[in-house]
């Protein structure tokens, strides 16, 4: 189902896909082949069973599926479908509810380098500063000013 801010994403995405390909920082085929799409299907098949692992308590099969979903596709490259949870996020998540708090620290801090600060959603930037903050204040250094990110 899309949503009123899908539109402005998907304009986003047809963007900013091509530059950090042309920029060299991931190896990704070129958005709307078929390739691409296969990718983004399958990247969202392993987000979701990441998903249903979360939910089932099953937080290192979660962080497997996550991990697979993120090498690939970026968070919030997963076009074409409602992804409310992504991947680098949520990887960050399951480390905390296991208690690995170095993981989790790095991968939270992952998430706010990488996820596309325009879509990054207000709570999980929170979320994550606020961890780092409390577990690995070394990692905190702020990617993003306060409140620069949104739908």
């Amino acid at each position: 189902m899309r949503g009123p801010g899908d539109e402005p994403k998907a304009a986003f995405m047809t963007a900013f896909i091509p530059a950090v390909l042309a920029a060299g920082l991931l190896s990704w085929p070129v958005a709307g082949n078929d390739d691409t799409t296969q990718l983004i299907e399958q990247a969202y098949a392993y987000n979701r069973a990441g998903m249903i692992a979360m939910s089932k308590a099953e937080f290192d099969d979660a962080i497997d599926q996550f991990q697979k979903a993120a090498e690939l596709v970026p968070d919030y490259g997963i076009t074409r479908r409602g992804l409310r949870y992504t991947p680098n996020f949520m990887i960050g998540w399951a480390h905390e509810k296991t208690g690995r708090d170095v993981d989790a620290c790095r991968s939270f801090r992952r998430f706010l380098d990488l996820a596309p600060h325009q879509w990054m959603e207000e709570e999980k930037a929170d979320h994550a500063r606020q961890y780092l903050g409390r577990h690995c204040p070394e990692l905190q250094r702020q990617s993003l000013p306060e409140h620069s990110y949104g739908l």
